[in-house]
């Protein structure tokens, strides 16, 4: 499963668990009698249960230092928690009235997660970025809201509800970059297992803070087997997913491809609850899946990623294979995911391009991180002391192969690759 995994395109993921979560609604029906708070907890609890087998053996060999454990407490306390209780303190607010202020300021969730994008994992925002993401946020409105037309007569709790669904927006948004910042060098299922079993601590101490301590025995089998139905559907399971495509798309982008999640909402009021559409719907809906296939495309694209390395000794295990590279110090605060990257070298005021690899390297059975640059079409005779490092595009995930033979071929390839990233610019 995760070698298939590994060769799908990470926005793909997002996509995938973004229409998942569309169709909750529909499984959460049936529960409308049991507080929010004791949903959250019951649907983690049985999340981490199923992901414990699989969890553990990977827990074994990696562990979270001091930064990346205080990301997946933030995480499982913001999005775990807090945000499904502050949306639905929200809409009991308005009374649950559709196409509400609720609904339009919880449109403001990919600014959040944006900005968090930029300040925690330093992700890079360009003018071709800002013009495609606010086209999909004018699209995702008019999904919303027909005719582009919202509720704002929804009674004294609006302002309330307003503050009620910033918050959410706040805690949703910003969760995508702190996972991100834990998942850039750990398996997703790593991940995944501790935000369902920290977030299952962390519900049960809000079912009794919140004195639900009795809901917790008036859950009904039936209801206990949907919630069982959503943990390996649109619960853990779209999370997992989520997560694998998440390692692999920054925040920036992941959270405009979330909007599949309202557009899945609309198709299912379309085709299960048989509600006429407004044409401004069926237009921003197409319009909307062209501007996430080109914002996916901006998702390999890695500017304004340099630094200044130390060169330092290695292995010669490139040499042995034919592709010798540079050896190079892991700068402080180097905010990628593990993978092969194409990008640029430069000393004594020369630049040459590189196919670059950061991350361990399995086929040697090393899993010590290692940061190195194969110089294309240049033969190095001594080598310097220090260098300019550029990333440009991400190719490609870290993966192990059989023999270092196999390897090889797929230096060769990634060479070819490089060249043709790097010559369209």
């Amino acid at each position: 499963m995760l070698s298939k995994l590994n060769r799908i395109g990470g926005p793909l993921l997002i996509v995938l668990a973004a229409a998942l979560w569309g169709v909750d609604g529909l499984l959460r029906r049936s529960l409308y009698t049991l507080p929010s708070i004791t949903i959250v907890f019951y649907e983690h609890l049985i999340g981490a249960i199923i992901i414990l087998p699989f969890f553990w053996r990977i827990a074994k060999k990696e562990s979270l230092n001091k930064k990346e454990w205080s990301a997946i407490l933030l995480v499982s306390l913001l999005s775990g928690v807090l945000g499904t209780l502050f949306f639905t303190l929200a809409l009991k607010q308005i009374n649950f009235i559709s196409f509400s202020v609720v609904f339009l300021l919880q449109k403001l969730q990919p600014i959040f997660a944006i900005t968090a994008g930029v300040v925690v994992l330093r992700e890079k925002i360009n003018k071709k970025f800002i013009l495609w993401a606010g086209l999909a946020l004018a699209t995702a409105y008019f999904i919303t809201f027909p005719n582009g037309k919202v509720n704002l007569a929804t009674g004294s709790g609006t302002i309330t509800a307003a503050l009620f669904a910033l918050g959410a927006a706040f805690a949703w948004g910003s969760s995508t970059a702190f996972s991100r910042s834990a998942l850039l060098k750990h398996s997703h299922t790593l991940i995944t297992g501790w935000r369902f079993i920290l977030t299952t601590g962390l519900g049960l101490l809000f079912v009794l803070g919140m004195g639900q301590s009795s809901s917790l025995l008036g859950v009904s089998s039936g209801q206990l087997g949907m919630l069982c139905v959503i943990a390996v559907s649109t619960g853990m399971v779209a999370l997992w997913l989520y997560y694998r495509g998440l390692k692999f798309t920054q925040t920036k982008v992941a959270t405009i491809l979330e909007l599949a999640f309202p557009l899945t909402g609309i198709l299912i009021d379309l085709i299960v609850y048989k509600n006429s559409l407004a044409p401004s719907q069926y237009l921003a809906g197409a319009f909307l899946v062209l501007i996430m296939q080109r914002i996916s495309k901006l998702n390999r694209e890695v500017e304004g990623s340099r630094y200044h390395v130390t060169v330092i000794t290695g292995y010669g295990r490139g040499k042995q294979i034919s592709f010798p590279t540079l050896n190079l110090a892991i700068p402080n605060n180097f905010p990628h995911h593990h993978g092969i990257y194409a990008g640029r070298v430069s000393w004594e005021k020369n630049s040459y391009p590189a196919a670059i690899h950061y991350g361990p390297i399995p086929t040697f059975n090393d899993d010590k991180p290692s940061l190195e640059a194969f110089v294309l079409d240049q033969n190095i005779a001594s080598a310097p002391e220090e260098i300019d490092l550029e990333l440009v595009n991400f190719l490609r995930p870290v993966q192990r192969y059989e023999n270092p033979m196999e390897l090889r071929e797929q230096i060769r390839k990634d060479v070819e690759e490089t060249k043709k990233v790097l010559g369209r610019r």
